[in-house]
């Protein structure tokens, strides 16, 4: 349906989001809803906005914009889109150094052609790490998940190659 405002599939906040080569499927990696600093102000990266829309023909613009708890604007990515026929639309937005200058609650915002489509909030907080405690959301030294290497090194995927994971998160496009 041309000229509606689009539906929200996703608004995610990500370390890594990239198109896997051959099929396009989207990859995100890491997901996150809190970010964690030793001290204010905080610069955090990398930082990636994955945004999943359907009922959405294009022809506008689309932004991004992370908003601090006072509401005023810490950073924002706007790109064009042109007509999107088959009405769906995927895109990762790879943040700049991103500097929080507070704890507290923050907001992301996406827009399309000036309509607010979605408000989701994320927290910035204040690690208070005692001795020999493990930060949230870090793991012992030593210590791996099932599955992955215990020396750190990256896991391989079949054949011996190293995945693309550490692939450059793709611009704004109007790919599908």
């Amino acid at each position: 349906m041309t000229g509606s405002l689009p539906q929200v599939n996703a608004l995610l906040l990500c370390d890594q989001a990239f198109q896997q080569a051959g099929t396009g499927k989207w990859c995100i990696i890491g997901t996150f809803s809190a970010i964690w600093a030793l001290n204010f102000p905080a610069v955090h990266a990398p930082l990636v906005v994955f945004v999943s829309l359907s009922d959405y023909y294009g022809n506008s613009n689309i932004e991004v914009a992370i908003r601090d708890p006072n509401q005023e604007p810490v950073v924002s990515l706007r790109a064009p889109l042109p007509a999107l026929p088959q009405g769906m639309f995927e895109t990762a937005f790879p943040m700049p150094m991103v500097q929080f200058k507070e704890p507290g609650t923050y907001s992301i915002e996406l827009t399309v052609s000036g309509s607010l489509l979605v408000v989701r909030s994320f927290r910035v907080a204040k690690m208070n790490v005692q001795p020999g405690q493990m930060p949230p959301g870090m793991m012992p030294p030593g210590f791996a998940p099932p599955g992955a290497p215990s020396d750190g090194t990256p896991p391989e995927a079949p054949g011996g190659q190293l995945p693309d994971g550490d692939a450059k998160p793709e611009p704004p496009t109007g790919g599908v």
